[in-house]
Order: C-alpha cells, then sequence, then structure tokens
C-alpha cells in the first residue's frame, strides 16, 4: 500500500525499532547512485543515534533482488526491508517469494510510475511516498473512467439507434393506414406539405448533429483515455530519496545529526545534473534548502543576512578562495554556503580551459568539436582579458585577480557567444581546513567512484562495483577527502573521453537518424571501458542530442550503446529528452519491453531505471530494427 505522506514515517520508524529489539533486524538495500547513498547516510545515522543494527547490501538491478531473496531473506532476524531507489516500480512480491509474515519491505523509491501491485499489497509492501502518487492514482482514475464511460457511450449509440429504427417502424405502419384512407390522406399531405418538406429536414439536420456530437465525445475521450495511458507509460522521477529521507527525519527530530542536510542536498544535485528533473522542480527545493540554512542557523554577529546571489568580489579573500561565511550550518567545523555555481564543471580543481571546454552546455554552445569553435573559446578568453597561459593551468594557481573578476567578466562577455546561463543555485560545504567543494563536484567525484573500472584485477564484476560501491559510500563522509580526489581525478578523465567521444562521432558522421529517433553505437576496444556503466553512457547520451540540437537539427530522443567485449552484449541507454529540450519523462522503458518480447531478444534491465537495458549482441539488429518500426507507428498520425 501507500502512504502519500511522509509524516507517518514516524510510526512506521517506532515499528522499526521495536522490532530490532533482538539482533541485526534491518536490512538496506541501496541503489547505484550518488541520490541513494546519500539517502543511505541519512537513514544510517538515524539508526545510530537509535543503537538500532543494521546490514547494507548495494543492488545493481534485478538479479541482485532475486539474489537476497534467496539469502538474506532466508535470516528470521530481519523483520524490516528499506528499500532505497529500487523496488518501487516492479511487483516486490514476485521478486521477494521468500518474504516471511514478520517481514515489511519499506520503500523509498524516487522511480515513477509505482508498480499498481505494490500500491495494492496490504500487507508486505509499504510505500512512502512524496505526495506524486496523488497524480498517478488520477491518472489511473481517468483511464477507467474514460473506458467505463466509452461503454456507457456504445450504450447510448445502441439505444439511439434502436429509437431511430422504432420511428422508421411507425412510418411504415402509417403508410399502411394511409392506404386505406387514400384520398383523406392524400388532402391533408397536400394542405402540410411545405410544413411537413420543413420538419423533415430539420429532423435529417437533428439526427446529424447529434451524431456528429457523438462522434466528437467519442473522439475526445479516446484522446483522453490515450493520453492518460501514454502518461503512465512513461517513467519519470519523483523527489530524490535523500531529500525524502532528509524530510523523514524532520518527523523524528532527527534533522540535527551530522551532515543530513548536506546528504540531502548531494541527493537533490544528483537528479538535477543527471537531468533526472525538471529544472523547476530543482530551484522548488534549492529555496527550501536556502531558507532553512539562512532562517533556521546562527547567523553573523549583527544578525544580517551576509548571503549573495553569486560569488563576487566581495565574496572572496586575498587568495582568491570564497570567504567564510557564519550563517552556513557548523557541523564540526565544517559549513554549508548557498552559492551560484557555474554551468561548467568541477573548474575548482581543473584548469579553466579544460573546464569549458568539455562542460556540454559550453561545448554545445560553442561547437568545440570545430576549428571554429575552439577559436570562439579562445575568443572568450581574449574578450574576457585573461591569457590563455593562465586558463590552462590549475584554477587554484591562478591570478587572484582574475579569479576574483571571473563572474563579472563571463557575464559582460558570454552573452556575445551565446552564453547567457551560465550558472545555477547551488550550495559549497567548507571544511574547517579551509578546503571547499560545490555539491555538484561531490556528486561527480561519487559518481565517477562508483563507475571507475580495476582493468587489472581478477576480481569478478560483482566484486569490483561493490567495492566501487562502498568507496563512493566512505567518500562523502568528512573523514575521506582523500577518496573524494581520487573521485574528482577519475570524474575529469570521464569528462575528457565523453567530450572526446562526441567530435569521434560527429567527424566519423556514427550517428544514424532512424525515423523517430538518433542512435550511435561504441564499439571500439579503447573506448568501451569508459562507457559500459549506464551513468557514464547517459551522459555521453546526454551530450550527444543535445550537440545535434545545437546544430540545428530536429529535437528527437536518443539511443547510446556500448559493446561489452566480456559480456558479447550491448548496454544500451535511451533518452528521451534533457533539459534543452524541456522533457523529463521518458517513453523508452516501454518500447524496450515490448521489442524483446516480440523479437524475443536477450534482454536484462541494468539498472532500476527501464530505460537502461543489456541486450545481447546477435539480437541488437532485430531488437533496433523493431523499437524503430514499434515508435514509428506510434508516431504516426491516425
Amino acid at each position: 500500500m501507500v502512504l502519500t505522506t511522509d509524516t507517518k514515517f514516524s510510526e512506521i520508524y517506532d515499528i522499526i525499532k521495536s522490532d530490532s529489539v533482538q539482533g541485526e533486524s534491518v536490512l538496506i538495500l541501496v541503489a547505484r547512485d550518488c541520490d541513494s547513498i546519500a539517502a543511505c547516510k541519512i537513514f544510517t545515522e538515524i539508526l545510530k543515534s537509535d543503537l538500532i543494527a543494521y546490514n547494507v547490501k548495494a543492488v545493481s538491478g534485478y538479479e541482485d533482488l532475486e539474489n537476497v531473496n534467496s539469502t538474506l531473506l532466508e535470516n528470521e532476524e530481519i523483520k524490516s526491508i528499506i528499500m532505497i531507489n529500487c523496488g518501487g516500480n516492479i511487483d516486490i512480491t514476485n521478486v521477494f517469494t521468500n518474504l516471511n509474515d514478520q517481514q515489511v519491505a519499506y520503500i523509498i523509491d524516487s522511480h515513477r510510475p509505482y508498480s499498481l501491485n505494490n500500491i495494492t499489497n496490504e500487507s508486505s509492501v509499504l510505500i512512502i511516498d512524496d505526495g506524486t502518487y496523488i497524480e498517478q492514482d488520477e491518472l489511473q482514475q481517468l483511464s477507467d473512467d474514460s473506458e467505463e464511460e466509452d461503454d456507457g457511450m456504445d450504450d447510448d449509440d445502441d439505444d439511439d439507434e434502436d429509437g431511430e429504427n422504432l420511428k422508421v417502424g411507425n412510418d411504415d405502419e402509417d403508410d399502411d393506414d394511409g392506404d386505406e384512407n387514400e384520398e383523406k390522406q392524400q388532402e391533408e399531405d397536400n394542405k402540410d406539405e411545405n410544413s411537413d418538406n420543413e420538419d423533415n429536414v430539420n429532423e435529417k439536420k437533428s439526427k446529424k448533429n447529434k451524431k456528429n456530437k457523438k462522434d466528437k465525445k467519442s473522439k475526445r475521450k479516446h484522446r483522453k483515455k490515450k493520453k492518460s495511458n501514454e502518461k503512465l507509460e512513461k517513467t519519470y522521477y519523483g523527489k530524490s530519496a535523500a531529500v525524502s529521507m532528509y524530510s523523514l527525519s524532520t518527523f523524528l527530530n532527527k534533522q540535527n545529526l551530522d551532515d543530513l542536510l548536506w546528504y540531502a542536498v548531494l541527493g537533490l544535485t544528483d537528479q538535477f545534473i543527471h537531468e533526472k528533473i525538471t529544472i523547476d522542480s530543482y530551484e522548488q527545493q534549492y529555496k527550501l534548502f536556502k531558507e532553512l540554512i539562512l532562517n533556521n542557523y546562527p547567523t553573523d554577529e549583527d544578525g544580517a543576512d551576509i548571503y549573495r546571489e553569486g560569488n563576487d568580489i566581495d565574496d572572496y579573500d586575498e587568495n582568491g578562495d570564497l570567504k567564510e561565511y557564519s550563517s552556513s550550518i557548523l557541523q564540526h567545523g565544517d559549513k554549508i554556503i548557498p552559492s551560484d555555481d557555474f554551468r561548467f564543471m568541477l573548474y575548482r580543481h581543473w584548469n579553466l580551459y579544460e573546464s569549458l571546454y568539455n562542460s556540454r552546455y559550453i561545448a554545445c554552445k560553442l561547437r568545440v568539436w570545430k576549428a571554429k569553435g575552439r577559436f570562439q573559446l579562445e575568443s572568450l578568453f581574449a574578450m574576457m582579458g585573461i591569457p590563455l597561459d593562465q586558463v590552462k593551468q590549475k584554477f587554484n594557481s591562478m591570478n587572484v585577480h582574475y579569479k576574483k573578476q571571473l563572474k563579472q567578466l563571463l557575464a559582460t562577455n558570454g552573452p556575445k557567444f551565446g552564453l547567457v546561463n551560465l550558472y545555477f543555485n547551488s550550495f559549497l560545504k567548507k571544511y574547517s581546513n579551509n578546503s571547499e567543494i560545490s555539491a555538484s563536484d561531490t556528486v561527480y567525484a561519487v559518481t565517477a567512484l562508483m563507475e571507475s573500472d580495476n582493468l587489472e584485477s581478477d576480481q569478478s564484476d560483482q566484486d569490483i562495483w561493490e567495492q566501487n560501491f562502498w568507496e563512493a559510500y566512505d567518500s562523502i563522509s568528512n573523514k575521506n577527502i582523500d577518496l573524494l580526489r581520487t573521485g574528482l581525478k577519475q570524474s575529469i578523465q570521464l569528462q575528457k573521453e565523453i567530450t572526446r567521444q562526441v567530435t569521434s562521432m560527429i567527424e566519423k558522421r556514427s550517428v544514424i537518424l532512424s525515423g523517430p529517433f538518433r542512435y550511435a553505437f561504441i564499439t571500439e576496444s579503447s573506448d568501451l571501458k569508459y562507457f559500459i556503466h549506464p551513468l557514464a553512457l547517459t551522459k555521453l547520451g546526454l551530450f550527444m542530442m543535445d550537440a545535434f540540437i545545437s546544430m540545428g537539427k530536429a529535437k528527437r530522443p536518443f539511443l547510446i550503446g556500448a559493446l561489452n567485449e566480456i559480456k558479447n552484449s550491448y548496454l544500451i541507454v535511451g533518452i528521451s529528452g534533457s533539459h534543452s529540450t524541456d522533457i523529463q519523462s521518458n517513453t523508452f522503458g516501454e518500447y524496450f519491453r515490448k521489442s524483446a518480447e516480440y523479437t524475443d531478444a536477450s534482454f536484462k534491465y541494468q539498472s532500476f531505471d527501464t530505460s537502461i537495458v543489456e541486450v545481447s549482441k546477435t539480437d541488437l539488429h532485430k531488437f533496433v530494427e523493431h523499437l524503430h518500426s514499434t515508435m514509428q507507428s506510434s508516431h504516426t498520425p491516425k
């Protein structure tokens, strides 16, 4: 069943706590993304504050859930299974067949829509919702109502037809009566001929109008039903699991535990930079966090609001670093600061030239894969008055004057190159040792750690990704700054490879237009190690989509795939839209399912996102061919 509000979580937590009196009764299943890790961090801090023992298990997809069912669920001590960003969109009782009467699966999942079987389950599955279930429920009801109304309209049409037949029968009977009294009837007909003709014309018009109205009403109902069904088939994301978990902590009065708000910020930022939510949704939650930081925690001595929109000259000290503001949250000397962030990534840990060159927004606006685009980038720096030797050295080593002036110089000169949206609202974490990191850079680092490869290792893929998960998990802790730095380096390397791959695909014309979508597949061995991971491949697909839009091509969904030579299969990601297309829902999941069923392709989901799948190399051609025909027919007007 679904709890449509999180206010009842305190009651649920009391149950979890009472079940934990003996043994390790709480099992936490965590998906492989930064939002899930952040949500898990929040929940484990809550559990630790109440001395509740727990076990955390990372899961990458449905196969891992099946393994949990066959191993961990047999432990009778386990009473509460907390599922973070996994399980909401599948029928849990079909997967967890070993659930006993004493076990309950509690789902906090941002994937939408929910599985209807989870919603109707009254005993073993409980979804803690952020309010979006109401919208799904209304859509389902609308679809059901449309079917009922369509049936009702069919009945009405039958009644009307019977009525019309009855009238025709009555006319026949009148004709028979007229045979007996022919002369009298003829006389009456002559008198009323004009009147009868008018009545007949009006009656025909009335019947025609009535039929047209019914046809229009039927078409409207059909379109309404079709739209509601289409929306139910699309996948999208609700509120970040970490944000939901932080909200739940407030009902337990646990929100002041170490770093909980920072973890919630990371979950929100993860959704934003991986374009799982709309810009408006992000801004709404950002404002809530900003208000929480500025209003509910200590301010400076004068009580003044010292937050400034963005980082201006006065925000930096003599070394070019952001000044410390006492209006942020104190956590062992660490602080969270609301601040505008540039839309060129990782620049604090890179150099300015490569940061701009490799960032999707800048690269696509200037088209840096062409010589003209690279010339424009250098021209931008020239107009800003910053020498190339400055922008090509580490940002921390740049002249303080240029760092202080950067925001102002970009605001003045950026629009000349079409660069008008260079900032977004975000947060910084400033550590007690005066080092700092932005929320977005943290998410990039955590994600890179999770999807890194140790190709020289003899470990299995399963062991490697589980090790990566725990490194990513540990990296967002204050005690593991070195791990975070490693993640930053890996993220920088990945982004350079993404830009190189985009340039290569455009130059080699590797992208194919297939009617309703574009697609490209990576098969060269030297490139594969970076892109056999879902989020890395998604980043590449989003970059390619925006690159084609920047070249004036029509906005179309993008299918991107990479060959896994060890498995002899392709990892495929379907992308329906991005922030630049104003489309955040994804239709590929349903099309993938239909194509796999029709072609009997060897197929499995590679995450809990149904738009990310693995298809056997031998089945790829027929799978894509059927995908094309299915999407083509659905986009053809009828």
